[in-house]
């Protein structure tokens, strides 16, 4: 499995599994409040139905017609019970009924007793009256809490399952991109740092091959000499190595210093090259850029032309705002066409062609730190266009 989408998909189970959490912590404080808030419009209920029963000699009929409706009007009860309990020991008795002895304490202390009995909510309070002492119970199927907490649950599992799909199509669109462009340029930099080591490592090892030869033995002048220009030759190669991978350096990850910008035609790039380069000018144009680095982008471009050119002639096209170098030459294989622009390495076709692989990528890293981007079209055995957008 790739990087990306292994990233992708810890970071979407542990936030699927963060809204599930908080989801059930939500469900578990808003079923109690529900809950409450019933227990809560119940002793409403009870207060009502013990004021319509007691206070009826007591109240003028306008008021009392007001309590009649705010007892209908509140939530609907299955029984509605009143318990003398005047005589704490008879109350008790027939109050065991319905409470345990420490909610029948609670009565007596005149607290209201919220309660479940089998499938039904209840509320309970002492009420004292001129006709004597009662304990008012009133009782629900509670059809509220279990329909609000059903609501709760299915939209906490959509919220989920809607979740899962938005984090999912992020990961895909977005996280996952990027994740796996990262373990490329991962992939792509190690790959770099094997073949720059292999490089090296070539002409470092012929060096030591010649200085252990120069050491068996006594030689003459001439083969001692000829043993110089061999590691001077190879010495050169390390050289040229590391410049071409010191100026990549600084092309792909350096900053391009406003400083040296510098206004300059595009034709002017290619004023002194050589007869072998066939410069057609379609439309000039002018860019704002440093001179120095787009000359070496643009000279490493031509001279990797030449190489591949089998002596044919070069085109070079200006056509604002695109510059194309067209070469009628090798060409380049389609498997390899992915990797051209990757430093040090050389299609299967240019093995027996001097070269490190670094001309390429070091001119992209150069033309895309000044903002263009640049493609290369080719078909093997008819030739090979680069095509530079500035």
């Amino acid at each position: 499995m790739k990087t990306g989408r292994k990233i992708s998909l810890i970071y979407s189970g542990i936030t699927i599994g963060l809204i599930i959490i908080a989801g059930v912590v939500f469900y578990f404080f808003a079923s109690n409040y529900v809950h409450s808030l019933y227990f809560h419009y119940l002793e409403e209920k009870a207060h009502a139905v013990a004021e319509e029963k007691f206070s009826k000699d007591e109240l003028d009929p306008v008021k009392y017609q007001n309590v009649v409706l705010r007892r209908k009007n509140s939530i609907p009860t299955s029984q509605e019970l009143f318990i003398r309990v005047d005589d704490r020991a008879t109350g008790r008795r027939a109050l065991r009924e319905y409470f345990s002895d420490n909610q029948i304490d609670r009565l007596y202390r005149n607290e209201t007793v919220n309660f479940t009995r089998f499938d039904e909510s209840g509320t309970a309070f002492v009420y004292y009256d001129n006709t004597g002492t009662y304990a008012v119970i009133v009782l629900s199927k509670d059809p509220y809490v279990e329909a609000i907490s059903a609501m709760i649950r299915k939209a906490l599992l959509a919220l989920v399952f809607v979740a899962a799909g938005v984090l999912w199509l992020i990961s895909k669109l977005y996280a996952m991109r990027v994740l796996d462009r990262i373990d490329k340029d991962y992939q792509v930099e190690k790959m770099f740092v094997n073949n720059a080591s292999h490089e090296i490592n070539n002409p470092l090892t012929a060096i030591q091959g010649e200085c252990e030869i120069a050491l068996i033995g006594e030689h003459d002048c001439e083969d001692y000499q000829d043993t110089l220009r061999r590691i001077s030759h190879e010495t050169d190669r390390i050289i040229t190595i590391m410049r071409e991978l010191l100026m990549f350096s600084h092309a792909k990850y350096g900053d391009l210093q406003t400083t040296h910008l510098e206004p300059i035609r595009v034709s002017e790039l290619f004023a002194q090259s050589p007869a072998q380069i066939q410069v057609v000018v379609k439309e000039d144009f002018t860019l704002q850029t440093d001179k120095d680095l787009l000359n070496i982008a643009v000279n490493n471009l031509v001279n990797n032309a030449q190489k591949f050119a089998n002596g044919k002639p070069i085109e070079v096209i200006i056509d604002k705002p695109h510059i194309r170098i067209v070469d009628h030459g090798i060409g380049i294989p389609s498997a390899d066409l992915p990797h051209v622009f990757e430093p040090f390495f050389r299609a299967e076709n240019t093995r027996n062609i001097k070269g490190h692989g670094v001309g390429l990528a070091l001119s992209k890293a150069i033309i895309e730190k000044m903002g263009g981007k640049i493609s290369v079209h080719s078909i093997e055995g008819q030739g090979t266009t680069l095509d530079i957008k500035v």
